[in-house]
């Protein structure tokens, strides 16, 4: 059993909580605390596996009551708060610098996605539970994929080591993704000389905080992509919400509104897809932490064509679904700690 612990000021949310985490087989909520000094005590008490906590308490605010956590009884914290605004967002991004590891808007029971967010959150909070919190270290430069295994030799003559003349880097990635991306970005130059391409799986309304967090830790210039714009060096892109992006060979951004796939739009998949038919040698592609199996088979994509691949490692990476599929097929020429993979990006797009 996963056992939770709500924290958060409102009875009508705890008891709604309470309600969806208790119809889950495998959850037990073990506490419910209405503020910080109460959720500090029961945490200790109680020793959840992971605990919900709502950004504004009566007494502390819940960057104290994360951080004091995370110092004395550390434990896979979600923040659940409301969200309205794009600074709304941002505050939940700061709180991850304190020690949560993921941050969902607080469904509204007359939202038309209600049943669909409060699923997600239910997933997320069940992911985050088997969360180790104290790491193995990982191994110093990582290793090199073995060759997958298959009679097609799908790789043919592509180089495993060794820059590309790079044209475009991609990074797709989901739960843990905004601690990654910040990590890579604060470790990339700002003068990088090829535009980076980010699908990051996110809830809708979060992708301008987001934005604008990472903005303010690493200084790169981040814009959310534009259709029929041509992505540009030294910029970093987002792809829009709820629009699915490919990219052609001239670096033409084309969105569309497709159908999302097993409810994810924009999908890695068909952003690396269009990579790999469109720029090919030309591309480095990256797969960061996240849940399930999205754009692993395409990253295999940009493999095959000569482009050069990366994913995240297991001892680093919050959830290791989406690399580890990547691993698993022979999609990742690099398998990589997250602290290396900027200096493996900077290797293949400038040879330095």
């Amino acid at each position: 059993m996963i056992k939770v612990l709500i924290v958060d000021d409102s009875a009508s949310v705890r008891l709604l909580l309470t309600e969806f985490f208790s119809r889950e087989p495998d959850f037990e909520v073990v506490g419910c605390a209405e503020d910080g000094k109460s959720a500090l005590r029961m945490v200790r008490q109680l020793n959840p596996d992971v605990v919900t906590m709502d950004v504004n308490l009566p007494d502390y605010d819940g960057f104290t009551v994360t951080r004091r956590i995370m110092e004395q009884n550390p434990v896979p914290i979600v923040i659940i708060s409301a969200v309205y605004t794009a600074s709304d967002a941002e505050v939940g991004f700061r709180l991850l610098d304190t020690g949560a590891l993921a941050f969902h808007n607080k469904p509204a029971i007359n939202d038309e996605f209600f049943n669909e967010s409060m699923a997600e959150i239910v997933m997320s909070v069940r992911a985050m539970s088997e969360v180790k919190l104290v790491r193995r270290k990982a191994t110093p430069g990582g290793y090199v994929a073995p060759s997958h295994n298959s009679n097609k030799k799908p790789y043919g003559s592509c180089p495993v080591k060794g820059p590309v003349n790079a044209k475009i880097v991609c990074i797709g990635a989901s739960t843990g993704g905004p601690q990654a991306l910040k990590q890579v970005l604060m470790s990339l130059p700002h003068d990088l000389p090829v535009p980076v391409m980010i699908v990051q799986h996110i809830s809708t309304g979060f992708l301008e905080g987001l934005a604008n967090w990472l903005h303010t830790n690493t200084g790169h210039n981040i814009q959310i992509a534009k259709d029929d714009e041509t992505l540009k060096a030294c910029t970093v892109y987002f792809a829009p919400e709820d629009y699915h992006i490919q990219i052609s060979s001239k670096l033409k951004v084309t969105l569309t509104n497709l159908p999302a796939v097993n409810g994810i739009r924009p999908t890695v998949e068909g952003m690396f897809e269009s990579v790999a038919r469109n720029i090919g040698g030309g591309a480095v592609g990256v797969l960061l932490t996240g849940m399930g199996s999205d754009g692993a088979a395409a990253l295999l994509e940009i493999r095959r064509r000569c482009g050069y691949t990366i994913a995240q490692d297991k001892e680093t990476s919050i959830i290791f679904g989406m690399p580890g599929e990547a691993v698993k097929i022979g999609a990742a020429i690099a398998v990589l700690p997250l602290g290396e993979i900027a200096d493996a990006i900077v290797k293949h797009t400038t040879g330095r």
